[in-house]
């Protein structure tokens, strides 16, 4: 604070003092995306979810926030188990690019709220560089069919993880459905992840729909330029609006569940080992015709390893209880029910990746 009358040499001291912290404080701060809770101080009740958009050792800006803060007040931000408090410095206006958006200055100087290190925030930043990329590999469109409503997710644990699911468009009136679990987490995951992507979307683009074909050329790829300890499940089925049918090739991977609209069961079983172990590699193509009402429900086992109190396991009876309670829905509110009764169940952190891909026949 300047009292009037200032000199001019105090005034532009402070102005260069005052630009200097600004650049120090804008080159440590790191773009960083982290679930973080918002308690009012006063009463300790708990205000609301949001997450980093940036962060630094003397504060953070904050977006995801759904009630009006005031310039000056101060507040708690929980991150995982640590908890420190903070003065809200700046509030983003409505029709601007920061709505929704708030600036905050942490109170407490040995916080370590973030617990990370310039390194490991430098690290953490490429990771959610990774993160973005990995997500645009996701299918954004879905291709039409008349036969079939369909959609997906996945919900990953880490910024970047091994789980992939896909819809490629075929032929007019043809979808392909891919879900895969690459072996391993983090960084070597997502590169394989992403590289059996590539392959994937490589031989599709050849016209190669000859599932057998495809699968072998896609195994020896991965066989030839991967780790000898890295392999990835996946299923691949291709349906026919025309026909109703789904040529299916399951490499190992968790059984999808088929849901008759008369409440039988049917499991998709493996018709072939995994991918990019074995050099010889062979497989045999299965079919399914799916009736008006069936659900068909496809996943990653993350889906029913999730962990609740006691140590217990959601399961596929849990699934298949959620599924019979939201059959007559649509494939997007089908999906949001089982996140739903995820979150409910899980107890502490998300430990794997969440996968799902529905395919409902009307």
């Amino acid at each position: 604070m300047l009292l009037k009358p200032c000199e001019e040499s105090v005034l532009r001291e402070a102005i260069t003092t005052a630009l200097a912290r600004y650049d120090e404080r804008k080159e440590e701060r790191v773009r960083i995306e982290l679930p973080v809770r918002l308690c009012r101080s006063a009463s300790g009740d708990e205000l609301q979810s949001a997450h980093t958009v940036d962060v630094s050792n003397s504060g953070v800006r904050l977006a995801g926030l759904q009630e009006p803060l005031e310039v000056g007040e101060v507040l708690k931000i929980e991150c995982s188990n640590r908890r420190a408090p903070f003065r809200v410095v700046w509030v983003g206006k409505e029709g601007t690019a920061t709505a929704g958006q708030a600036g905050f200055e942490c109170l407490a100087s040995d916080a370590d709220m973030w617990k990370l290190n310039p390194r490991q925030l430098e690290n953490d930043e490429l990771l959610n560089r990774a993160r973005v990329v990995q997500c645009a590999l996701l299918p954004r469109e879905k291709p039409p069919l008349k036969t079939l409503d369909y959609g997906g997710c996945c919900i990953q644990a880490r910024m970047v993880g091994g789980d992939y699911y896909d819809f490629l468009d075929l032929n007019p009136g043809e979808v392909g459905f891919v879900l895969a679990d690459v072996s391993g987490k983090g960084i070597p995951a997502a590169l394989l992840m992403a590289s059996l992507q590539g392959s994937l979307h490589s031989q599709c683009a050849r016209g190669s729909n000859d599932l057998r074909q495809l699968l072998t050329s896609l195994n020896f790829y991965l066989h030839k330029h991967t780790a000898a300890s890295r392999y990835a499940t996946l299923f691949l089925g291709c349906y026919s609006d025309a026909m109703r049918t789904l040529d299916y090739v399951n490499c190992g991977h968790n059984p999808p569940v088929l849901l008759r609209k008369g409440g039988a069961v049917e499991r998709l079983n493996a018709t072939a080992t995994v991918l990019g172990l074995f050099p010889d590699w062979e497989c045999s193509v299965a079919t399914v015709k799916l009736e008006t009402g069936d659900v068909l429900t496809m996943y990653t086992d993350g889906v029913t390893e999730t962990m609740g109190d006691h140590g217990k396991e959601f399961g596929e009876a849990r699934l298949l209880e959620t599924l019979r309670n939201s059959r007559n829905l649509e494939a997007a509110q089908i999906l949001r029910n089982i996140e739903d009764e995820l979150e409910q169940f899980r107890s502490g952190e998300q430990g794997d990746d969440l996968t799902l891909v529905i395919a409902r026949a009307c």
